[in-house]
């Protein structure tokens, strides 16, 4: 409401940067932002799941089941929020279910409540949930597309988050640089943030630049955020 002098209200202020995210100045003073769902998406490898749409493929429709547990995920989520007593578990980590691809829909659900710590359905409350939401588990196959085309930016807001981190250091006048330490199909998270104080009077710029591996992204010369981008984007060609 208006205060009562008829006065507009004022602006409501700037809502606070996510909880590590952005740490440079740079990106900071640019009104970067990122949410939830990018940050869960940076941790995605698409190395791995392009692997993974190939093996499935190869083995024609045994290979099918691993593709269906995104599906059942999704269709979960859209039984916590019809339903009112679960609506605080939305997005909930309900943990890894063994063979949940081969389960039972009903006995996948009450896996993940179980897990979530919550009361399970009534066996009325699972056959009425079978029989609503069973159609929507033959979507599977969209599911999977979708799931393909938003992995693909995940080496997108990787970057900018390794990107952060370097411009940090950098901006505190320190020798930063991004090394990638194995193959990302061994893990995503395959790259390490390396910082070296510099020594007055020691020549560290070039002693550091010389121990890199060639495909390392290094900010040098007080932090150039030119240099970081520039780098930046072409690991994200390489990876893509």
């Amino acid at each position: 409401p208006a205060p009562s002098d008829g006065m507009p209200e004022a602006p409501s202020p700037p809502l606070p940067p996510e909880p590590g995210f952005p740490l440079s100045a740079f990106l900071s003073s640019r009104g970067v932002r990122m949410g939830y769902h990018l940050r869960e998406l940076a941790c995605h490898s698409t190395v791995a799941y392009s692997q993974r749409l190939r093996q499935a493929g190869s083995l024609g429709e045994e290979g099918q089941g691993p593709l269906q547990v995104h599906c059942r995920r999704a269709v979960l989520e859209v039984l916590l929020r019809r339903r009112p007593e679960y609506s605080w578990l939305k997005r909930a980590k309900c943990g890894a279910v063994k063979n949940a691809a081969s389960l039972p829909f009903c006995e996948y659900v009450r896996q993940c409540l179980r897990q979530a710590g919550v009361a399970p359905l009534s066996e009325a409350e699972e056959a009425e949930v079978g029989s609503e939401l069973a159609p929507l588990l033959g979507q599977w196959r969209r599911v999977v597309v979708f799931f393909a085309l938003r992995a693909l930016l995940a080496p997108l807001w990787e970057a900018l988050l390794l990107l952060d981190r370097l411009l940090f250091l950098g901006e505190r006048g320190h020798l930063a640089a991004l090394v990638p330490l194995f193959d990302p199909a061994l893990s995503p998270r395959n790259y390490a943030v390396v910082g070296v104080r510099r020594l007055p009077g020691a020549d560290t710029d070039a002693a550091f630049v010389a121990a890199l591996p060639p495909e390392a992204v290094a900010i040098c010369d007080g932090g150039d955020p030119a240099r970081a981008e520039h780098g930046a984007a072409q690991q994200v060609k390489r990876q893509t």
